[in-house]
């Protein structure tokens, strides 16, 4: 392991340690956003269990190179013995833990919140489980994983086309909310502790970080009784709002959403902005009204006519917000990912030498 006093110096979070005690995906993302602003992260792997996303027969690893980098590594077994005394001499320098085992793990290997706090009072716990720590004891202990968080929480229901089952969304939501909203659960604790010098516990279930993401849909269907309706490519209450294909097949999304949107995009399709049923100030054009169908028709004439990046260009001059829906070869060698660097690299510890 990496000396501490080698380490590079960087980032807001510069002098605080985190101990990641998870697997997968939404600890060990949440934990890498901490390193990301400079944090010393320490990841500790069970050496009788490897991580899921370390190389195997089915993957290659490259979720762990992304989601441990500018991180250090520790296997040992924290539930018993030497390396459970290891374990929490650590945690007697770490600031943040977090942990992603099932829902009341920690308290059965008797390393609760309270006891943890004898150890290190103010030590920031936050923990990922799929029902969370509290709550139907059946249901706190059940195991889970993103497409469980996406069934449970109503989300799949609300993704896919209306004629075909609920689908999946990738790449795997459930567990990158989870990692969210753990990250900005620990960094809150963290600055409330180091101005009481006490610790706190941060308590994030998979299937509420989705309800929480699930937005008006939720909230609407609580107070009218209206459930979603699955759209697929394409929104079934808005005109304009969804994917199109233009006369070269690439496909095209489009929102047609706002005032200002409309007044200087309806001219664009041969429709004239003010003249009923398009009145002065409409913002969004209803799916199911004659409006919208002869938008609709207007569109599909307008990308039968113009290529994909023809349409775009046309689109965007015109302050539409739309894209090609891209592949990764595309994002490649766009400009915008050029000029921002979104894609980094890094040594990491499969690299020779290194």
């Amino acid at each position: 392991m990496v000396k501490t006093a080698d380490l590079p110096q960087f980032g807001p979070l510069h002098g605080v340690r985190v101990v990641n005690l998870t697997q997968a995906i939404a600890g060990p993302f949440a934990t890498c956003l901490l390193a990301d602003m400079g944090a010393d992260v320490i990841g500790v792997e069970n050496p009788h269990g490897r991580g899921t996303s370390r190389p195997n027969r089915a993957l290659g690893g490259w979720g762990t190179i992304l989601d441990r980098r500018n991180t250090r590594s520790l296997c040992v077994d924290v539930r018993k013995g030497r390396g459970r005394e290891l374990f929490l001499e650590l945690l007697k320098t770490a600031d943040i833990l977090i942990e992603g085992f099932r829902g009341g793990q920690m308290v059965r290997w008797g390393m609760g919140d309270k006891a943890l706090w004898e150890v290190n009072p103010k030590l920031v716990i936050g923990h990922i489980s799929g029902f969370g720590q509290t709550g139907v004891p059946e249901y706190v202990a059940r195991a889970s994983f993103d497409g469980i968080g996406q069934a449970f929480s109503g989300f799949m229901e609300m993704n896919g086309f209306p004629d075909r089952p609920p689908a999946l969304a990738f790449p795997q939501v459930s567990d990158y909310y989870s990692g969210f909203m753990c990250l900005a659960g620990v960094l809150a604790a963290y600055s409330d502790a180091q101005r009481t010098g006490k610790g706190d516990s941060v308590d994030v279930a998979q299937y509420e970080a989705m309800v929480r993401c699930e937005g008006y849909y939720v909230v609407n269907y609580l107070n009218t009784g209206t459930l979603p309706v699955r759209e697929g490519s394409h929104s079934a209450t808005s005109a304009g709002y969804g994917t199109y294909v233009c006369k070269d097949g690439v496909e095209l999304y489009v929102l047609l959403l706002g005032a200002g949107v409309l007044r200087t995009s309806l001219p664009v399709v041969g429709i004239e902005y003010g003249k009923e049923p398009f009145f002065d100030g409409i913002a969004v054009v209803g799916m199911d009204t004659a409006a919208g169908r002869f938008l609709e028709a207007a569109l599909a004439e307008f990308f039968d006519n113009n290529t994909g990046e023809e349409a775009e260009r046309i689109l965007l001059d015109h302050g539409v917000p739309c894209s090609r829906i891209f592949t990764f070869e595309m994002t490649e060698r766009d400009p915008q990912y050029l000029a921002r660097e979104t894609y980094t690299s890094w040594a990491n510890a499969y690299d020779d030498g290194v």
